[in-house]
């Protein structure tokens, strides 16, 4: 028996993981930058991360809002 392939699946589970490691390194960065002194380089360096964190995470919600038909199954595998 052949085994089933499916995009959708590979997509869902791609981005899912993505997800799950930006929002990880969020959580982490965040509670890294209340150890840094207000305006120290470590924190505005801490800051900029979290943004550039945050612009990722838009951009695979983004990318999956515009792209539906890659994570919506049309036909059903049995």
């Amino acid at each position: 028996m052949d085994k089933p392939f499916s995009k959708t699946f590979v997509m869902r589970t791609t981005f899912r993981h993505m997800r799950r490691s930006v929002d990880i390194s969020i959580r982490k960065s965040f509670e890294r930058f209340q150890d840094f002194d207000e305006g120290s380089k470590e924190g505005r360096e801490c800051l900029e991360t979290l943004s550039v964190l945050h612009t990722v995470r838009k951009m695979l919600d983004d990318f999956q809002a515009n792209n539906p038909e890659l994570f919506t199954e049309k036909d059903k595998i049995l």
